[in-house]
């Protein structure tokens, strides 16, 4: 019986020892003391064998669902606040007409494409925009004197030239003091005559007008040169230093390179952005432009994809242009008026008050704006443009009327008509018992540039003019020599032409007598004293009831004196390229505004989250 009962007690134990064996996992699992509120890794991992099959797969489950809904929460949290933000890179390709000569700032503003050029490269103490009009740019601080005298004004310490070298005041001085001296021809010294520019420190520059002058910041647009560069060329050298076409600036973008023609024309010019611009840097990493000595060429490599942008769309082509998918159009508005100036030195005859009178009454603006271009431009009258300061709505106006045109030539000496129907002084000749007439026609020569809406314009002009028996010849000149070969010399008897005025609006460069010789703007050659104190009455003061009556005044003299005939303002239009964001173009003083505010351009983006 012992021994029964011993067996029975052993196997007893072994049962109740299987039994502990199966539920150690369960204890290990589920098994927490006091101080221990989570299971340890070595229990998770024994987690498994206590699970049945149908357990097992619930947990699976369980855990593909967590997995999925963590992974679609995250996803949608990430699309919810990811947005797109402007990123540095990208190429802008733009069409110019004509060539770069002069990237200088000295000479740019005689040529749309140095201009542009130059408005990328360089920078001035002020520049313009839309919003604020002048405001500082390599000026950082500016003090005017209470008598309107004197200009104080800090530079920005942190403005470097594109070598790295910092912009010191020295170098504002010598920019004014080459444009002042005479042996530079500069075009722009009218703008700082009277002016004396002084060095207070290496930051700050002082400037001391002689008398008050309101238009004057508006001046400091202008750009400067590095001194340390350029103050060892001689004045007679600068139009043949390298320094103009591959220019050193502090702009927001940098020259890169240029490429020629085999017959020596610039083909394209890169220009590439400044990273250390005291500015915001531009986003936009190349900027190339190419050159067309036509806008019909240029509007076939638009339309061929070789450019991707244009720089001005004239109205005849603006259909086609309209067409280009990748291209999107803006017109901003711009102070530039298209006149027709009266060269007395040249052609005599315009001394004749009944000559200039007649030709104004042959002209109808409305056919020339409709036919010519597309009824994209207004009518104006006078050298003061609608909306500017002075503008007199009720000024006399030029209207046609043939007959009075008609009427006015027959009190000249050109009293007959030639067979073709011209104006004529008819004279006869008696030879061997025959009489033959002679006729010497009435003709005057019209120059212009050679760009289809110019040439149209002039032979629209001509056409009206016929009419009442004035012969009109045309000559064409091209962009890029209109100034060197036809402006500089007042080589022209009439000249048909784009005036462009500044910021201020200021009509002296282009009527004050002093103007009427290179560097000056005085396309008609006009002298009056009444004029000349007028216009610098209104420069003087920065009252700006006094300067709208001065400008009136001087308005009525013009209309009256008739030294040139007022056509009309053209509506601006640009073709940039639909990949160039945040473009935003309401109003410019001139085609290089268009720039104003290149570095909110931008191509590239990446994603962040917010």
């Amino acid at each position: 019986m012992n021994l029964k009962h011993q067996l029975k007690k052993a196997w007893s134990n072994l049962r109740s020892w299987k039994n502990s064996s199966e539920n150690l996992a369960k204890k290990q699992v589920l098994h927490m003391t006091a101080s221990r509120q989570f299971p340890s890794w070595k229990q998770w991992k024994r987690l498994p064998r206590i699970l049945s099959i149908s357990e097992k797969k619930i947990l699976q489950a369980a855990l593909s669902l967590a997995v999925i809904s963590f992974v679609t929460l995250g996803a949608w949290y990430v699309a919810s606040h990811r947005i797109e933000i402007p990123a540095v890179g990208g190429e802008y390709t733009e069409g110019l007409i004509g060539s770069p000569q002069f990237v200088n700032p000295l000479y740019a503003s005689v040529s749309d494409v140095d201009a542009d050029l130059t408005q990328l490269i360089y920078s001035g103490l002020f520049r313009w925009n839309q919003n604020e009009g002048l405001v500082p740019d390599l000026a950082e601080t500016y003090e005017i004197s209470e008598d309107q005298k004197t200009y104080t004004i800090k530079i920005r310490e942190n403005a470097r030239w594109h070598n790295g070298d910092p912009v010191r005041s020295s170098d504002v001085l010598f920019t004014i003091q080459s444009i002042q001296n005479p042996a530079f021809h500069s075009p722009l010294a009218v703008s700082f005559r009277g002016v004396t520019a002084s060095e207070v420190d290496e930051l700050t520059v002082q400037f001391v007008l002689e008398e008050p002058f309101a238009p004057f910041l508006s001046s400091l647009t202008v750009g400067i040169l590095p001194s340390s560069l350029w103050a060892e060329i001689p004045a007679k050298n600068t139009p043949l230093t390298s320094l103009n076409l591959a220019p050193i600036g502090s702009g927001p973008y940098k020259f890169d390179k240029y490429t020629v023609e085999k017959k020596g024309d610039i083909k394209s010019y890169s220009l590439v952005r400044n990273p250390d611009y005291y500015g915001e840097p531009p986003k936009i990493e190349r900027l190339v432009f190419k050159f067309y000595h036509d806008t019909q060429t240029a509007v076939a490599a638009l339309q061929n994809q070789n450019i991707e942008g244009l720089s001005f769309v004239p109205s005849h082509l603006l259909t086609e242009v309209e067409k280009i998918r990748s291209v999107k159009i803006l017109h901003p508005d711009m102070p530039q008026a298209v006149t027709l100036f009266f060269n007395e030195e040249k052609q005599p005859l315009f001394e004749d008050e009944d000559v200039r009178k007649a030709l104004a009454l042959t002209i109808n603006k409305e056919e020339i704006i409709n036919t010519v271009l597309n009824g994209n431009a207004t009518i104006i009258d006078s050298p003061i443009l609608p909306g500017e300061i002075g503008f007199n709505a009720e000024a006399e106006k030029i209207t046609q009327n043939i007959e009075a045109a008609k009427e006015l030539i027959s009190q000249t000496d050109y009293k007959d008509f030639s067979p073709d129907g011209f104006a004529a002084i008819k004279s006869q000749t008696t030879e061997a018992d025959e009489t033959s007439e002679t006729f010497e026609e009435l003709t005057l020569t019209l120059t212009t540039i050679n760009q289809p809406t110019f040439i149209k314009t002039a032979e629209t002009i001509a056409a009206q003019a016929k009419l009442a028996g004035i012969k009109i010849l045309i000559e064409t000149t091209e962009p890029s020599l209109l100034y060197e070969e036809i402006i500089k010399p007042r080589a022209y008897q009439m000249i048909l032409t784009a005036t462009q005025y500044d910021i201020d609006a200021d009509p002296y460069p282009f009527w004050h007598s002093s103007q009427a010789k290179d560097p000056g703007l005085n396309l008609s050659l006009y002298s009056s004293h009444k004029v000349d104190d007028l216009l610098e009455k209104a420069r003087s003061t920065n009252n700006l009831e006094e300067r709208a009556a001065a400008y009136q005044e001087f308005q009525d003299l013009i209309v009256k004196d008739l030294p040139a005939i007022f056509l009309y303002q053209p509506a601006y239009t640009y073709a940039v390229s639909s990949k160039i964001k945040n473009i935003n173009l309401e109003k410019i003083q001139s085609p290089t505004d268009r720039f104003q505010d290149i570095e909110n351009w931008y191509i590239k983006t990446r994603q962040v989250l917010k």
